[in-house]
């Protein structure tokens, strides 16, 4: 903890730091896609207890084996995991997506005429070492980098706004780090009546807080502790985005893999000498090993039953950790009518985290595009409202920072909570849960059934390198019972 806490204490400066874990408080945990690359895996390490950081081919890997692997989901983890295991000789290897297309949490859609944009993972967050990097670099990729200090801030009423005082950020986190077990709201409630904190002020720090931590974590401060931000790894070197889309980095996954589309899976029975997978529409198929890399919130949701049961450490880790929200609406405007060089606009409205971040995509695109984004419990709030009504208060929100703004010309928006392959954007640890319960949900369930995905990562949870670093640790578990 204290390696890297103590040079963080620095003014996060919100106004000029609007993203704070995964880059700009930790040096980047991010988000990344992988295609063969073990120098870069062991260079990231495992966090599995089972498997070697560095376990490189024996020189009696088999060439080939008949086993029959079955995936179930079609994201990071699942693609890595099939890649693994084609590395490692297996080719009898089925991916079952519930959706129309893969990619999961990688999503990269359109606006106006054809404008990529992303609606889930959007940085590599941390470059230097990440997965991604080989990728990227293998494929010719073009990234642009992020700066967060090329930030502005308005307050609720319009006018400019300054970040929070260095000194007194400092104090917050060293007051946090004294309080381990209370929420970080309990802990900014007691720091405000220390420095006997006005409204206006509050305003402030609460939209600094969620910046800060909501944004990251997709929660309010009131379900987080300091310890939900203190327990992942970090990668550093800067963050970067995908001008042409992330999409590219699943396309490079996906490519040559067997991949159902539209197979939502319903039951997972591993009571026999093989597993019985079961599809909502009754579709079956027989595998000697399954990989489950569906996100936290569908095993919480039930969605999809055991038979026998999951162990109760796994049951109570699945209930113990949370699924965070983090929403987004991104318009497309004629002309922008902001500083097209800004990349960073905050907001401090009346309530925390509403509308409070927005990313300017002129000088990635060249295209007057805004995302706007909404966490925690009011990223959940408005997803009850039509795509029409989010237009409507993202611009509301623009005209009290800007004045006159004009209609957007296309508009695109996510409900992350609502949807039924996801239920969430990704995971974080509530107050008073254990760093060490991601661990449990890693743990393979007999040697037959096995997990993936970033709520299954104790090192990148709620990353996408995460998501495929336990894709890839899934399938060594599975070559290691057959060495």
């Amino acid at each position: 903890m204290a390696s890297w806490a103590a040079s963080s204490m620095r003014a996060p400066g919100p106004a000029a730091a609007p993203v704070g874990r995964r880059r700009f408080i930790k040096g980047g945990l991010g988000a990344a896609g992988l295609a063969a690359a073990a120098p870069l895996l062991a260079a990231c390490g495992d966090d599995s207890d089972d498997v070697p950081t560095a376990d490189p081919l024996p020189a009696d890997a088999p060439a080939a084996t008949d086993e029959r692997i079955v995936i179930v989901g079609a994201g990071a983890a699942a693609l890595a995991a099939a890649d693994e295991l084609q590395i490692r000789g297996f080719h009898n290897v089925v991916l079952l997506e519930a959706r129309d297309r893969v990619g999961g949490r990688i999503w990269t859609s359109s606006i106006g005429d054809g404008i990529p944009v992303e609606l889930g993972a959007t940085w590599i967050h941390g470059v230097r070492g990440n997965p991604v990097s080989d990728i990227v670099e293998s494929n010719g990729m073009t990234t642009a980098e992020t700066d967060y200090d090329n930030a502005v801030l308005y307050d609720h009423d319009g006018r400019p706004a300054e970040p929070v005082d260095a000194a007194l950020w400092g104090e917050y986190m060293a007051l946090a780090y004294e309080m381990p077990e209370a929420s970080l709201r309990d802990v900014f409630e007691r720091f405000a009546s220390i420095h006997d904190l006005g409204e206006d002020d509050r305003r402030l720090w609460r939209y600094s807080l969620a910046s800060m931590f909501s944004h990251e974590f997709g929660a309010d401060i009131s379900d987080l502790s300091i310890l939900s931000y203190d327990g992942p790894s970090t990668l550093r070197g800067g963050d970067v985005v995908f001008p042409e889309g992330y999409s590219q980095i699943v396309d490079v996954l996906a490519a040559g893999r067997d991949i159902r589309l539209d197979h939502p899976v319903a039951q997972v029975d591993h009571s026999g000498s093989t597993v019985v997978v079961t599809t909502e529409s009754g579709g079956t198929f027989e595998a000697d090993r399954v990989v489950v890399t569906v996100p936290l919130g569908v095993l919480k949701a039930g969605t999809i039953s055991f038979t026998p049961v999951l162990p109760p450490a796994m049951r109570d880790a699945i209930a113990a950790l949370d699924m965070g929200i983090l929403n987004r609406t991104c318009l497309l405007f004629d002309e922008p009518f902001w500083d097209r060089d800004t990349e960073w606009i905050g907001y401090a409205g009346e309530r925390p985290g509403q509308w409070s971040e927005t990313l300017n995509l002129y000088p990635y695109l060249g295209r007057p595009v805004l995302a706007m984004f909404n966490p925690g419990s009011f990223g959940a709030e408005i997803e009850q409202y039509s795509d029409e009504e989010l237009t409507g208060r993202a611009v509301e929100a623009l005209r009290a920072m800007f004045g006159d703004v004009p209609e957007p010309v296309d508009a695109l928006s996510t409900r992350w909570g609502s949807d039924p392959w996801t239920r969430g954007s990704y995971s974080y640890l509530p107050v008073g849960v254990e760093f060490d319960t991601y661990r449990d949900m890693a743990r393979p369930v007999g040697e037959r059934l096995f997990f993936a995905g970033e709520a299954t990562h104790s090192r990148f949870p709620s990353t996408v390198h995460g998501a495929l670093l336990s894709g890839r640790r899934a399938a060594r578990q599975i070559y290691g019972l057959l060495r």
